[in-house]
């Protein structure tokens, strides 16, 4: 299934064994693996219910016994491994045993990079669970996908509208989904998104000063890098759209970084990560600064900041940002 159709119909699936959640779209991947953990718990035991692995040190023994015992507080047990790559090249034959006979009630979540579909684990999968591909969509998807997100946002987006707002972000979700939800408090008086609209609110260039505000505070630049963030407030950028950008650059970074820990060059990594060759050698600069321990902890620190800036916290939004900058300038420590 493809991660957009997921997105929209997969709270009307029932619970699987297993989902395979790949692709190189980090926004969808995180999304996909959070409407699956909707589908398999309720929204107040979705923490308490879930147990992470990552992938590089996962042991098969302690997944499957997770995945074995019985839920207590929750109505199924769910395990997720993350960079699981590494993880099913390790005990491919052990988990096509698994996927034969799984668990009656708990979910594995395996999110890989690549999934071939002729290999015998995929075909296997096929049958018992579910893949959701991740891959960035194409324009064409992109564009009946929008009119969809702009309807949850309570508002309407006509083809026209659509397609200059994708021209302007560019094929970026997590960005695009921020977008439309600004444009819907916008234009929240007549209910609909305009071209008009578009061309008034969406700016292209606000997207690169985000990506100078994260370069400058992933290179130990901090006092630039919150300066940047004042100038994007003091614009009327909101908060919770600006860490949805930040967000998109700061996956890829960690995705590039868990990769080089597989060992594979820093330009595949940036290659694979959805990284333009001509940052390759910043990036290098960025994991040279934060050091494997904090590229490690980016998912969870923009997560909980996340959570934050929506209301999670008592602290203003921009303190919230403000503090993950923080985090990012620091000299390294490891």
């Amino acid at each position: 299934m493809r991660g957009l159709d997921w997105l929209k119909d997969g709270s009307g699936k029932g619970a699987s064994p297993l989902y395979v959640v790949f692709g190189d779209d980090p926004y969808l991947r995180r999304e996909a693996i959070k409407r699956a953990i909707g589908v398999e718990l309720s929204d107040d035991d979705d923490e308490m219910g879930v147990a992470r692995f990552e992938g590089a040190s996962a042991k098969l023994a302690d997944v499957v016994d997770e995945l074995r015992t019985l839920p207590f507080f929750s109505k199924r047990r769910v395990v997720l491994v993350e960079e699981a790559d590494p993880f099913v090249s390790a005990y491919r034959k052990e988990l096509e045993a698994y996927v034969e006979a799984p668990s009656s009630s708990g979910s594995l979540i395996l999110a890989v990079r690549s999934w071939p579909g002729n290999t015998r684990l995929a075909k296997s999968a096929a049958k018992a669970g579910m893949a959701i591909d991740c891959s960035s969509p194409p324009e064409a998807d992109l564009l009946r996908w929008l009119p969809g997100c702009a309807s949850k946002a309570q508002s309407k987006l006509g083809p026209d509208a659509a397609k200059l707002l994708l021209e302007l972000v560019g094929p970026e979700l997590g960005i695009l989904t921020a977008e439309v939800d600004k444009l819907a408090i916008a234009t929240a008086h007549v209910g609909e998104i305009r071209r008009e609209d578009v061309a008034k609110f969406v700016e292209a260039g606000r997207i690169e000063e985000v990506w100078d505000v994260v370069n400058a505070a992933t290179e130990g630049r901090g006092d630039v890098a919150a300066r940047l963030l004042d100038d994007l407030i003091a614009k009327g950028e909101h908060p919770v759209k600006l860490l949805a950008q930040m967000t998109s650059s700061l996956m890829r970074l960690h995705h590039a970084g868990r990769l080089r820990a597989a060992r594979l060059s820093v330009a595949e990594a940036c290659e694979i990560a959805g990284i333009r060759p001509f940052a390759v050698q910043q990036t290098t600069r960025q994991h040279s600064h934060l050091g494997p321990g904090r590229v490690d902890q980016l998912p969870a620190w923009l997560l909980q900041a996340d959570l934050d800036v929506k209301g999670g916290s008592q602290l203003n939004p921009r303190v919230v940002l403000e503090r993950l900058l923080v985090r990012l300038s620091q000299p390294r420590r490891d």
